[in-house]
């Protein structure tokens, strides 16, 4: 009888809880990952808790950038082959980890995403958002070799990033929604682990009903959901389980609007409403609901746009990854006018 099996890759070591950007190596070191020569990525604002981390290594070596671009990854490189490091650390948010998560896969080295704030997946995924000079890409890179949280550094995130965290953990309803249906129209590799944990992560959020980004217990429900879209996406081998419609529109968004962006997660969880509806998902209105009831961009009205913007975001939006196949290819205006009032009145 034929043994079937999987090789998956995911972190060796995650850790969720308060005080442990002091205890870093030691926490590595207990789960043998013997590192003595870091370099830490981070950034201006946060240095301090940088330093925090650096304390516990012999030969620290911290470096800051200032976004996300490519030419602060070349910076990182040029770091790298002159202090010869064993492992990067990314300290920090978003841009941060994704930096150094790419410079990592780059130069095959391995990286600790420490997060100071909880604003996307990005934590945990073998994804990394980077902007070029004719725009922002999501390139795939290697997962973290650990994950450590620390709750009380999450405590001082600005409250946006914090909701755009929720509203990205949220939209994991409709990514999935469109993973099954192109899996139904093109066979396209669909894995039932992943959407689960994609799935069940973002239900756990809409079920709380009410966030409370200044309680740790609730952070640690926010920051478990995000960790698990990212491995869900790792074990999928592709965004799939946490990027559909609703990242395709707001893609089509930043392009035609860059004047108007707002954080990535509350605009995918506004445009997760309009797909949702699109797709026939029962909790379509749930979600609008937990929107309001936590003061999230709500409606395109909240970012500005009216309906003919709408329609223009629409027809752009699949444009900007072609051969995601999502229902987006399914509908025409009449149907979009129709869930863009159900979604937002």
């Amino acid at each position: 009888m034929p043994i079937f099996g999987s090789s998956v890759s995911l972190p060796i070591l995650v850790r969720i809880e308060g005080n442990l950007l002091d205890r870093v190596n030691e926490l590595l070191r207990e789960s043998n990952l013997l590192f003595t020569k870091p370099l830490i990525v981070t950034m201006k604002e946060i240095r301090s808790m940088a330093d925090e981390v650096s304390a516990g290594f012999k030969e620290p070596h911290i470096h800051e950038i200032t976004d996300n671009s490519y030419p602060q990854v070349e910076e990182i490189e040029e770091v790298i082959d002159e202090v010869r490091p064993d492992v990067l650390l990314g300290v920090g948010g978003g841009r941060v980890i994704d930096v150094a998560k790419f410079a990592g896969s780059r130069r095959i080295l391995p990286v600790v995403s420490i997060p100071t704030s909880l604003s996307n997946d990005g934590i945990s995924s073998p994804v990394a958002v980077i902007r070029f000079r004719k725009g922002t890409r999501s390139v795939g890179v290697n997962m973290p070799t650990a994950v450590l949280v620390d709750l009380g550094a999450i405590t001082s995130a600005p409250l946006k990033n914090l909701k755009a965290g929720v509203g990205d953990l949220v939209s994991n309803i409709s990514a999935t929604n469109d993973w099954l249906i192109a899996y139904r129209k093109t066979h396209e590799h669909y894995d039932t682990v992943a959407a689960l944990l994609a799935r069940k992560s973002a239900f756990e959020m809409l079920d709380a009903r009410r966030i409370n980004l200044t309680d740790t217990s609730f952070l640690k429900i926010l920051a478990e959901g995000l960790m698990l879209s990212g491995i869900a996406m790792g074990i999928a081998g592709t965004s799939r389980p946490c990027s559909g419609s609703e990242h395709l529109l707001s893609h089509a968004y930043d392009e035609l609007y860059p004047d108007k962006v707002t954080l990535h997660g509350e605009q995918v969880a506004m445009f997760a409403v309009f797909t949702s509806y699109l797709q026939d998902e029962p909790s379509a209105s749930a979600q609008a609901e937990f929107l309001k009831r936590n003061e999230l961009i709500a409606t395109p009205k909240d970012i500005g746009l009216g309906f003919e913007d709408f329609k223009r975001i629409v027809k752009h939006a699949p444009s900007t990854r072609p051969g995601r196949y999502t229902i987006l290819e399914e509908v025409d205006e009449v149907d979009s006018e129709k869930a863009f009032r159900k979604a937002y009145g």
